[in-house]
């Protein structure tokens, strides 16, 4: 095969224009349509993100449907990110979707839906009542509202309010400073990985994960799986900032997941334990997510405030590969609207990146002996000192063009994907622009592709330096130990 000849590698402008930092967009009645979806893709979205505690699997379905077909159209790999509901305490579903609390009204909990439009409501999964004691303060919807246990008999519970305001379906009912001691795999938890098994789903949003044993469950549950998604860890209980390394090693990513433990921990402090995850995170080199509240202005208005403007800003700047809208798009009015505005923002946050400080404080004396740490952020280094164009990463499973993007290069990255599947799974990552490619058998034929791939692209020309990375050898995944620099074109051998 000729690789120098013309083949597959267009990519749609739009895609080297969009920022590095990726942007995660919640689905939901606001953005579920095609037409929908096809506006966020070409605004910036690389993730759709599918909360399974909220709607049934009929929904998602059709949401799944839509976004690949939308993919499959306009020829761009979007990650689908579920999310499941571990042992998180919610509420049920309201009659008309909202009730009104004041200030020393009772609200009363059990196990079973809801009648009519009273005060009795549902709690899910089962087993509150044996995490809870009178006078234990609970907290909704992150903590809108502010409850008191006033008494516990059985399954039913009884609580004053605390504040007044307005409760929705399926919001989370929080027990401020512990999590739950409910078996990690709770019946609803049960039903959505068994939902994500059976669809095209590229990313598991593991919530309230307690240690690295319900990691491995999951794990577990997903070994003998034809496809097997990256598992997001979402760091939201105290227990997890003292476990917090451990938790980064055995997930493919963390997400700083602010709406749970902004409740969990005093508010103060979640800004300096944002910045511990995201930074831990890039020192071992796996993806960190920051969500929450990104946007929230744009549910109702279509500007954010400076504040959020600001809050983006330090996210970047901090390091984070990925930001997530959530409620913004996925009940907003403005969905659209938000993810053209979080993108403006990124890319002007990126343009005061620090790459070189960045990238020595990622080469840290526990990784630097690895020679596929090496291989990578010698790759970067070069990169940067022949002022190369383009820096090239053959991958089989993602982790090599990972492993280049985690040392943050302000030259561009190009992942060639043997496998199709990885170009969304490199979706969640920052910087890449990831491509599918042939499978080859001789190291010259990948140089001659990359070659062809960086002139197709149009992110390189004629004259041109790039560097290249390889895994050898050709086809075994996770082994990055060759970095070549190359003139563009490279000079075509006949083998």
């Amino acid at each position: 095969m000729n690789y120098l000849k013309p083949t597959f590698y267009k990519i749609p402008k739009f895609l080297v224009l969009r920022p590095k930092t990726r942007v995660i967009c919640t689905i939901g009645p606001s953005s579920c349509s095609k037409q929908m979806i096809k506006k966020m893709i070409l605004s910036g979205m690389s993730v759709a993100r599918l909360n399974l505690s909220h709607g049934d699997s009929k929904f998602h379905e059709m949401c799944i449907a839509n976004i690949l077909e939308i993919s499959k159209d306009i020829d761009v790999p979007i990650g689908i990110l579920a999310d499941i509901p571990g042992p998180k305490f919610r509420i049920g579903k309201i009659n008309n979707d909202k009730l009104k609390f004041n200030k020393g009204d009772e609200i009363i909990f059990n196990d079973s839906p809801q009648k009519n439009n009273s005060n009795v409501i549902q709690v899910w999964p089962p087993g509150i009542e044996n995490n809870i004691q009178v006078g234990t303060e609970l907290l909704l919807d992150d903590g809108a509202i502010k409850i008191k246990v006033s008494s516990i008999i059985k399954k039913v519970i009884k609580c004053e309010v605390q504040n007044s305001g307005i409760l929705k379906s399926n919001k989370s009912l929080v027990i401020p400073g512990k999590g739950s001691n409910l078996d990690y795999f709770t019946q609803e938890t049960k039903s959505s990985l068994k939902f994500i098994a059976s669809n095209e789903i590229d990313f598991v949003g593991m919530s309230y994960i307690r240690s690295v044993d319900d990691v491995e469950k999951v794990k577990t549950f997903f070994s003998d799986k034809k496809n097997i998604p990256k598992l997001i860890s979402k760091i939201e209980l105290p227990m997890n900032l003292n476990t917090l390394e451990e938790i980064i090693k055995s997930s493919d990513g963390v997400m700083v997941a602010r709406g749970d433990l902004g409740v969990q921990i005093p508010i103060s402090k979640v800004p300096s334990f944002q910045k511990k995850i995201i930074n831990l995170s890039n020192r071992i080199g796996k993806p960190v997510i920051t969500a929450t509240q990104m946007l929230e202005s744009m549910i109702e208005s279509p500007s954010p405030t400076r504040a959020e403007a600001t809050d983006i800003y330090n996210a970047v700047n901090d390091g984070t590969d990925a930001l997530m809208l959530s409620a913004e798009t996925s009940i907003g009015k403005y969905p659209v609207e938000s993810v053209i505005k979080m993108s403006e923002i990124a890319l002007e946050a990126e343009k005061d990146f620090d790459h070189i400080n960045f990238m020595e404080n990622r080469n840290n004396e526990e990784l630097n002996t690895l020679v596929d740490e090496a291989i990578s952020y010698g790759a970067c280094k070069t990169a940067h000192s022949v002022r190369a164009k383009l820096i090239i990463a053959f991958t089989e499973s993602g982790s090599t063009a990972g492993r280049v993007a985690s040392f943050r290069p302000e030259t561009p990255i190009l992942a060639l994907v043997a496998d199709k599947s990885v170009t969304k799974k490199l979706s969640i990552t920052w910087g890449i622009i990831a491509l599918p490619a042939p499978k080859f058998d001789k190291v010259q034929d990948m140089f001659s592709a990359g070659s062809n791939a960086a002139l197709e692209s149009n992110l390189a020309k004629n004259g041109d330096m790039a560097v290249l990375v390889v895994g050898m050898p050709i086809g075994v995944p996770g082994n990055t130990n060759l970095m070549r620099i190359m003139k563009i074109p490279e000079p075509e051998i006949d083998n």
